[in-house]
Formats: structure tokens, C-alpha cells, sequence
């Protein structure tokens, strides 16, 4: 009986993670983001993913169970996207396998660490606007890299991280919590993008999905 209650939670995960990375690989056709290429965009990069993964593991009852559903959840889309990619297109990214499989492999560390914005501390604050700093930066780069953008594309990407960010917050214990993490989170996402814009560190969202 314990270990089917203990198996029960990592089903959910999986079959988002395989649901998500179906819906992913679909929308990754031109002719569907031709009209709308917003789509493409927050299904091609990080931001999605890590909000996914984030409220998974947050809502996870241990840091363990965090840990090992991050971890089945991103095994479930990288199984479905690619497995879709290779079985039906027969298309091998063998580059974007490597680094996706690679980055599975670290996600439970960070469903780990996430789940410890349950504790009181600040340390415990600065984590849980981690995700947060990937959104506000992600979104800032990916909306005013390509000037070509329109006023509604930007707009609609914007919507589609300030939703991100809301409902993470969410689930965030405490209101102080809350206001911290996004005041964290602005700050850090604020030096990183100057940062990059001088140059003075690269942009891993250009450099990591361009492989």
C-alpha cells in the first residue's frame, strides 16, 4: 500500500511532462506560428519549463518527492518531444537531445532546492524568486531581441510571463514570501539584463537554443 501511494504522485508529472512536450513539438510547425509565432516562442524556451517544474516540485510534500517529480516530469516531455521527432519526422537533433537530456539530468537539484521555499529564511526567499528572474529576463530578451516584434506579440508574450509569474507566486507560503521573491526577482533579472547588454556576461538563452 505505501508504495503505491508513494508511485501515485510521480504518474501526474509524467503525464503533464508527455502532454506538454506533445503540444510543444506540434506548435513547433510554421505554418501553425506563422500567424503567431508568440506560441513558438514561450513553447521553445525555458520559461514555460521552469514554471511547470517549479509549481510541481513546490507542491511536492518533500524535498525528495520534489526532486524525483521535476525529475519525471521532464523525462515524460523530452520522451514525448523527441520520441515524436524521431519516430514521425525521422529527424535526429542529436545537439538539442544532448543538451535537453542534459539539463533533465539537473532538474532534481532544482526541484530540491525550489521545495525549500517552504522554509523561513532568507535564503529561502532569494530561491523562490529564482524562477521569477528567469521570466522577468527571458521575457525582456526574447520580446526586444527581434525588433520586428509587434506591439501585440509583446504584449501577448508579456501576458503569458506575467501569468507565469502570478500563479507561482501563488503558491509561495506567506504573503512577505511573496513580496520579497518578486522583489528579488526584478532586481536580479534587472542586473542581469544589463549585464548581457554590455556584454560583460553572455546570453545563455541565445547561446543554449541556438545548439
Amino acid at each position: 500500500m505505501e508504495k503505491g501511494s508513494n508511485i501515485r504522485p510521480l504518474i501526474m508529472p509524467f503525464i503533464i511532462g508527455i502532454v506538454l512536450g506533445i503540444i510543444a513539438k506540434l506548435i513547433d510547425v510554421p505554418y501553425i506560428t506563422s500567424d503567431f509565432p508568440i506560441f513558438d516562442d514561450i513553447m521553445g524556451r525555458f520559461g514555460i519549463w521552469v514554471w511547470a517544474a517549479a509549481l510541481i516540485s513546490i507542491r511536492s510534500k518533500t524535498a525528495l518527492f520534489a526532486a524525483t517529480r521535476s525529475f519525471v516530469f521532464f523525462a515524460g516531455m523530452l520522451s514525448a518531444y523527441y520520441g515524436y521527432t524521431v519516430i514521425f519526422l525521422k529527424f535526429y537533433p542529436k545537439s538539442q537531445i544532448i543538451l535537453w537530456s542534459g539539463i533533465c539530468l539537473i532538474t532534481p537539484f532544482c526541484g530540491f532546492l525550489i521545495w525549500h521555499v517552504h522554509k523561513e529564511s532568507y535564503c529561502a526567499n532569494f530561491i523562490s524568486s529564482l524562477p521569477l528572474c528567469i521570466f522577468f529576463t527571458e521575457w525582456y530578451l526574447t520580446a526586444f531581441a527581434d525588433w520586428n516584434w509587434s506591439a501585440k506579440d509583446k504584449l501577448l508574450l508579456f501576458i503569458a510571463y506575467l501569468c507565469f509569474s502570478i500563479s507561482l507566486l501563488a503558491v509561495v507560503p506567506t504573503n512577505k514570501k511573496r513580496l520579497l521573491s518578486l522583489i528579488y526577482g526584478v532586481l536580479i533579472s534587472i542586473v542581469l539584463i544589463k549585464l548581457i547588454q554590455a556584454e560583460i556576461i553572455v546570453n545563455l538563452y541565445d547561446q543554449l537554443l541556438n545548439v
